[in-house]
């Protein structure tokens, strides 16, 4: 974490919106992009102790001091006072939390300050003493990974556990952390060139749609999730399989991903499917970003692949990592995100926002897979046992589905969502159910 050395008043974000954040705040103008990341918990906690904690992590993180406002046409962070917009928990019962939460993904923030909600659904005697803690986020100021870390922290604090106040600086956006910027503009001009041509090239693979999808955008959403759990030897069983088939989970996942996808069509046929994998840019950025840096950090990173008549599963898994790795060591990944007009912004906002969704759909049709990777186990002070973590984010209206993935005591954590006026859940279960089963026989050799 990027600690703040000044004295106070406390480190503020003011600034414009880097092109990531823009574009992500365009969008949400057409349709809502929040996500929310929850933790089924057993045991009790006060209310007092978690507002005391959120009150903590407000005052740490400058992102949770902030609204979005509009200057001269374009948006721009503007710090808030604490006392005018608390961070405070909302007390719910824990009947139908899933129903709930899923709601917060089409629930916009609006122009409301601050850009987080915390929820604390209480569980009873017939709950077995469970209950769920939960955060949604409007997706300028944080991603699952360090949405997660925030709610871990805020459950730390609660349960009474000693951390020190560590103010977090007012971070840049990522891309004034991109090493490219500081590449020189003839080095960065060719690296753009390049990267922006791999990407032509991938369009013109043109690959393959889910059968009778409809991508565009349409007035009203109902976005729908459906958890799956693999449990700790499933997950041990698939990452000992990756090893051996010198791939990772997040390949083996994605593999799964398409061939459930490529089940859908009416006949097996060689075909193109593409995926789109949401990947953590700290490790490439400068700035030393800890995954406890809260802030939207990562690139939207579509790789197209070739499906046989009869597929091979651990192909495809490896061909998914290797893509991913070519992208990410070239170091060129953040440049996804220049699509957005960095210094002419048309004067209405709905316009520009339709089109940045344009150009979106320009990208190769593909699914959305978004991982978070292992989230470390954690024993809370007072007693407290975190029994799962896991995430949701709203897909995009050109993704049919949206598969998230927390890994976390051992167990793989996965939400398939989708929107219910575009998809049937009779489909969308088969999919999950498909997916599930391509992991199942990986992990266990079948």
């Amino acid at each position: 974490m990027r600690q703040y050395m000044g004295a106070s008043p406390l480190p503020a974000m003011d600034r414009r919106l880097g092109a990531t954040e823009a574009i992500y705040h365009l969008l949400d103008k057409l349709y809502c992009l929040n996500f929310v990341v929850f933790a089924e918990v057993n045991g009790a906690f006060e209310l007092g102790a978690i507002n005391r904690a959120l009150q903590a992590v407000q005052r740490q993180k400058p992102l949770l001091r902030t609204r979005i406002a509009t200057i001269h046409g374009e948006p721009f962070f503007s710090a808030v006072d604490m006392a005018d917009a608390p961070l405070v928990a909302q007390a719910l019962p824990l009947r139908n939390w899933r129903t709930k939460l899923a709601a917060q993904l089409h629930d916009p923030f609006e122009g409301e300050a601050p850009l987080a909600r915390f929820f604390w659904f209480e569980g009873n005697a017939a709950s077995g003493g469970k209950s769920v803690a939960a955060m949604a986020f409007h997706h300028v100021i944080a991603d699952g990974k360090s949405g997660t870390a925030l709610l871990l922290e805020v459950l730390r604090r609660a349960a009474g556990e000693d951390i020190a106040m560590q103010l977090q600086a007012a971070h840049p956006h990522a891309q004034d952390l991109d090493p490219i910027t500081r590449a020189g503009a003839l080095a960065g001009a060719v690296k753009r060139l390049r990267f922006w041509m791999g990407q032509g090239k991938s369009a013109l693979l043109m690959p393959q749609q889910l059968p009778g999808y409809d991508t565009r955008l349409r007035p009203a959403r109902t976005i729908k999730a459906i958890p799956y759990t693999l449990p700790p030897k499933t997950g041990a069983a698939l990452q000992a399989a990756c090893r051996v088939h010198a791939t990772t989970v997040h390949g083996a996942l994605g593999a799964a991903q398409i061939l459930a996808i490529n089940s859908e069509f009416d006949a097996p046929a060689a075909r193109r499917l593409a995926l789109n994998s949401l990947a953590d840019l700290r490790g490439v950025l400068g700035g030393n970003l800890g995954s406890d840096d809260l802030g939207l950090y990562i690139a939207t990173l579509i790789t197209v692949h070739s499906v046989a008549v009869e597929p091979d599963f651990w192909h495809l898994a490896r061909d998914i990592k290797a893509q991913l790795t070519r992208v990410m060591a070239r170091g060129d990944a953040n440049l996804i995100h220049g699509v957005y007009p960095k210094d002419a912004v048309l004067g209405s906002v709905s316009l520009n926002a339709e089109q940045v969704q344009v150009a979106v759909n320009l990208a190769p049709a593909s699914t959305m897979l978004t991982n978070i990777g292992k989230v470390e186990s954690i024993t809370l002070k007072n007693g407290t046992r975190i029994r799962s973590v896991a995430f949701m984010v709203s897909p995009p209206p050109q993704h049919p589905i949206c598969v998230t993935v927390a890994g976390y005591a051992g167990s793989l954590h996965l939400n398939l969502l989708y929107d219910q006026s575009k998809m049937d859940d009779t489909q969308a279960a088969r999919i999950g159910n498909t997916l599930t089963g391509f992991i199942e026989m990986a992990a266990t050799g079948g």
